[in-house]
């Protein structure tokens, strides 16, 4: 229900508003009239009012004061303004002040239910608007720390421009650790047995493995900001860092070892200020675990104990980790990991980096590589001997001549590994998707779909499909269709368009067409040479 609030001075006037609309037939309750702006004003503070229709010319304080006062207040309500013409300058006020509606006298009160009526229905609108929003800041208050992690794994990403980068900090409330001296930590947790174990077993482990960490943090000097990046892998951003944090590193690598019991190995980056370096600090960090393959699990790493101090060294070897062929490795485009193989020694050659440097370079170019084969789920035991790259094929190299040929050799195996599975997961899909036509024929099917459902693209898929069955995906739809229409022809007794929506066709004049495109008969036909046999 709506108040409503009549305000005249004129008592005949104000009697005829208040009783020749039935007001509250129309949900206007309750009905109230006043005689003067400060009536009004005691009424308001008594009772739920929505609108307010007022005259302008009353004793005591008039229509404009009332209405100057009701916007002070911060009222929530519409107002409407009923004057004569010849109090044309108030109503001009009025009209400043932003009233709803302004009807000038005489009016039949036919009139004012419709303008309150009309308003009546704004504020149900007004009122369903702010409720939604409402709803939704809500959500996003509720939902802040999920929009915080999402932000902060942009900033790791390198996907967060520098236009909006102030408001969003503030927005999410870590505007207070912009500009503090910080460093990236990645922890990784290792499990040889991971495969064995079930999927809920993994998330448990996940799990244990962040409350622990952040029960480390949190006990500690230091703030931080945690993220649970990767499966198994936690990176911690530490702020105002100071000479005791690589013993604290090292106290809490220990503890997270026998409180997990597995083997865990930590990198750590430089020192950076500004949060937009989330990024570059993360890939430092990255890059200083993958030290792990050289010297072993279980230790705590950091960028700043390589020493890196040729020029072109820090170029190449960051660039290493955006290079094009980890890009072709997980599309198994062969050709142009050659090509880019090819270009990386160029480079090399052409930097006059020492042969320490360039083994750095190639023993992270071999350590990416495994890396990304075991993020395609590839076993690295069918590439090397026990699972291990060949490190030491690099420091027995004499030559870049020689260290490209054996990066080669080491890709051609790769290739050849990979074309394998391919090969077979290939076959297994198409297989897969044989089986789905055959069952789900009566379904809405598209290739389109069936090519994201297997995160193919269409045009792939298609070829695909073709070279393994010998028929494009349309016709062995069709195909299977036909065959279960012809199996409902001959076994029951059903309608020719009741087989063609069990059959997956909308249209039984397009079914019929198909059917007989594939029997040189129309359903119908079939049917009776059934009965003749």
């Amino acid at each position: 229900m709506s108040g409503i609030l009549l305000v005249e001075d004129e008592e005949a006037i104000k009697r005829k508003l208040m009783n020749n609309v039935p007001w509250r037939d129309y949900g206007f309750d309750p009905v109230l009239g006043a005689s003067n702006g400060e009536e009004a004003l005691s009424l308001l503070e008594q009772h739920p009012i929505q609108i307010v229709v007022t005259d302008i010319q009353m004793p005591v304080m008039n229509g404009i004061e009332l209405i100057k006062e009701i916007k002070k207040r911060n009222y929530r309500m519409k107002i409407i303004v009923i004057s004569g013409f010849a109090e044309f300058e108030y109503a001009r006020e009025s009209i400043n002040l932003a009233v709803s509606e302004y009807l000038l006298k005489p009016f039949a009160t036919r009139r004012l239910l419709e303008v309150a009526l009309r308003l009546k229905a704004e504020l149900g609108e007004e009122q369903a608007k702010e409720e939604e929003l409402a709803a939704l800041r809500a959500q996003i208050s509720n939902n802040m720390s999920v929009l915080r992690e999402k932000f902060l794994t942009d900033l790791l990403n390198g996907k967060v421009g520098k236009a909006d980068f102030a408001a969003k900090l503030q927005f999410l409330g870590l505007d207070q650790h912009e500009n503090r001296p910080f460093q990236v930590v990645v922890l990784e947790l290792h499990d040889s047995s991971d495969e064995l174990v079930p999927e809920e077993d993994k998330y448990l482990l996940d799990l244990q493995f962040y409350q622990y960490l952040e029960r480390e943090l949190a006990n500690s000097a230091y703030q931080f900001l945690l993220l649970n990046y990767y499966h198994r892998q936690m990176v911690a951003v530490i702020f105002d860092p100071d000479r005791d944090l690589p013993l604290c590193l090292e106290e809490w690598l220990n503890r997270l070892r026998v409180h997990l019991n597995k083997d865990i190995t930590i990198g750590v980056s430089n020192c950076y200020q500004t949060l937009l370096d989330l990024f570059v600090a993360h890939r430092e960090a990255g890059m200083a675990l993958q030290n792990r393959f050289l010297y072993g699990l279980n230790r705590v790493y950091a960028v700043g104990d390589l020493h890196l101090a040729h020029p072109d060294y820090h170029k190449i070897f960051y660039q290493l980790y955006q290079n094009r062929i980890f890009d072709d490795l997980r599309v198994g485009a062969n050709d142009e990991i050659l090509e880019d193989l090819t270009k990386l020694f160029t480079e090399l050659r052409s930097s006059c980096l020492g042969p320490e440097p360039i083994r750095i370079i190639a023993a992270n170019l071999l350590l990416l590589t495994c890396a990304t084969l075991n993020e395609l789920g590839y076993n690295l035991e069918e590439l090397f001997e026990e699972g291990v790259p060949p490190l030491n094929m690099i420091s027995r190299t004499q030559s870049l001549d020689e260290l490209e040929a054996e990066f080669k050799k080491i890709f051609a195996r790769i290739n050849h590994l990979i074309s394998r599975s391919r090969e077979s997961l290939n076959q297994q899909r198409v297989d897969e998707i044989r089986r789905y036509l055959e069952t789900n024929y009566a379904a809405e099917i598209t290739l389109s779909a069936m090519a994201e459902k297997y995160k193919l693209s269409p045009g792939y898929l298609s070829l695909l499909f073709t070279e393994r069955t010998g028929k494009n995906f349309s016709d062995y739809l069709t195909e299977c269709r036909i065959r279960k229409a012809k199996e409902l022809l001959k076994h029951t007794e059903m309608r020719i368009y009741e087989i063609a929506t069990a059959v997956g066709y909308n249209d039984p004049y397009y079914f019929s067409s198909c059917f007989k495109k594939l029997t040189n008969q129309t359903p119908s036909e079939y049917r009776e040479n059934l009965v003749k046999k």
